[in-house]
């Protein structure tokens, strides 16, 4: 049988989750030329489908919405 985590294992996996993110939100805007501290969600994808950079920024979308959810 499956046991449920306890609040302290879910409250350590959003904050694992969360360091996860951030930091990885900090990088794609760095290799996107963007500042980091004014990305944030609900983010809009600058650039055209087929762009070079578009599924880095869609990547970068999914991320901030990802961080916004996890409070």
């Amino acid at each position: 049988s499956v046991m449920a985590l306890t609040a302290e294992q879910v409250t350590a996996a959003k904050a694992s989750a969360k360091g996860y993110l951030e930091y990885s939100i900090h990088v794609l805007c760095l290799s996107l030329g963007l500042d980091p501290a004014a990305c944030n969600h609900p983010y809009t994808n600058p650039v055209a489908s087929g762009t070079w950079s578009h599924d880095a920024h869609e990547c970068l979308k999914e991320q901030l919405a990802s961080l916004d959810a996890l409070g």
